[in-house]
């Protein structure tokens, strides 16, 4: 099978499919697209994602846009974590959806405005309303790891995937509380994950705005 995937590598949600790809040692071509690269906002590109955003995952001509629908696909080909127990892939369903819905957004509305603006342009309110929102997230991130070993239970799931290729981020911008103990700690574990460290734990410089 060959395998395609549309994205920058700086990009979150790129980062997620690739650290997915690598824990399924699956085999994927990589295109720059997005940001400077450009692309997006090609006709063709727009053929394979009508949103003209990235990742876009082309194998032998099935095109799934997307980043946790793609992460799904591959683990569901694969054999990956979760497949045959229908319960334990319910639960990290249920954490890959509280990434998108509940943790994602503030994280992505803080790092716009520490990162991806120049400091003369930020808001000052965005920060104050975003950032407990954030904490709340993590807070409840910490709760459930204080039980737990991965966020599904006791085995790593594409949950800790999705929720975890923002951690590096959150703490290198210091959004982390550092009471954050159980949080914390899972970050640690990810931390010694050959995909988090090839493709999560890296540079975003090239967003900043000067």
């Amino acid at each position: 099978m060959r395998r395609t995937l549309w994205g920058r590598a700086s990009s979150v949600n790129v980062q997620k499919v690739l650290w997915t790809l690598d824990e399924l040692a699956l085999d994927c071509a990589r295109i720059d697209a997005g940001g400077r690269h450009g692309r997006v906002d090609t006709d063709e590109f727009a053929r394979l994602n009508p949103n003209r955003r990235v990742p876009v995952l082309d194998e032998d001509g099935f095109v799934l846009w997307e980043s946790h629908a793609i992460m799904r696909h591959l683990a569901a080909g694969a054999g990956g974590p979760g497949s045959g127990q229908p319960r334990l892939r319910a639960r990290a369903d249920q954490w890959m959806e509280f990434t998108v819905t509940t943790l994602q957004p503030p994280f992505l509305a803080l790092f716009w405005q520490l990162v991806r603006l120049p400091e003369a342009r930020r808001d000052p309110g965005v920060l104050r309303a975003r950032r407990p929102e954030l904490d709340a997230a993590l807070g409840v991130l910490d709760d459930r790891l204080a039980t737990t070993t991965w966020l599904a239970g006791d085995d790593f799931t594409l949950a800790d995937i999705a929720a975890g290729s923002l951690m590096h981020r959150i703490t290198d911008l210091g959004l982390a509380d550092t009471g954050l103990e159980a949080l914390h700690r899972w970050h640690r574990a990810l931390g010694a994950r050959p995909g988090y460290r090839a493709h999560v734990a890296t540079s975003y410089e090239e967003l900043r705005r000067a």
